[in-house]
């Protein structure tokens, strides 16, 4: 008997929470750090990758602490920067793995955590020459502000302090710090019902 209470404990557990959990989905544009590479254009202005720079898609889980005051986030995601020339392209692009724990007040959250950026790497492809530089994988810690309108829907600023390593020659490094406009979209939860 007390096997199978000690079995299904982690289920009741999950279930009672379950209006806690929500899945998320949150896409920020990041920009800052050291230049990377400039490509050059022949009839518009030259386009520069910097080591903070990208799109960055990411989804995941938010936590809500009962008290509402407190809330966990957890996400994985793609970030990447690319332009292509008349010969050739170039991309910059990581896995970032994020949690960040929130303070939260009426219409406000303000947070800070760290981020695991995995297999950062730089590729080309010009006149048929190809070259990758990895880096090696980074730590770093992250600060968010975020207005939050409704309880599905914040939008903010993200700062993110980070420095990448080459690999095979550590004593290259390029610091990743960067500045990101950011929008966090929640789903489920408890909804109103209107007749």
């Amino acid at each position: 008997m007390l096997k199978k209470i000690l079995m299904t404990l982690p289920i009741c557990m999950t279930l009672s929470y379950a209006d806690f959990i929500k899945p998320v989905i949150e896409v920020s544009f990041e920009g800052g750090g050291d230049e990377l590479v400039t490509i050059d254009h022949d009839y518009e202005n030259d386009y520069i990758i910097d080591a903070g720079d990208g799109l960055n898609l990411a989804m995941g889980m938010s936590i809500n602490n009962p008290v509402k005051h407190f809330e966990t986030q957890l996400t994985v995601g793609y970030k990447f920067d690319t332009n292509s020339a008349s010969n050739g392209d170039v991309t910059w692009s990581m896995i970032p793995i994020t949690a960040i724990g929130f303070f939260k007040i009426p219409d406000w959250r303000f947070g800070g955590g760290l981020t695991y950026h995995i297999s950062p790497e730089l590729r080309s492809t010009f006149d048929n020459n190809r070259f990758t530089d990895e880096f090696n994988n980074a730590l770093g810690a992250i600060i968010q502000i975020q207005y939050e309108p409704t309880s599905f829907l914040a939008i903010g600023l993200k700062g993110t302090f980070i420095e990448y390593e080459l690999k095979g020659d550590p004593s290259q490094k390029a610091n990743g710090n960067n500045l990101g406009l950011v929008l966090t979209i929640k789903f489920g939860g408890n909804t109103s019902r209107y007749r």
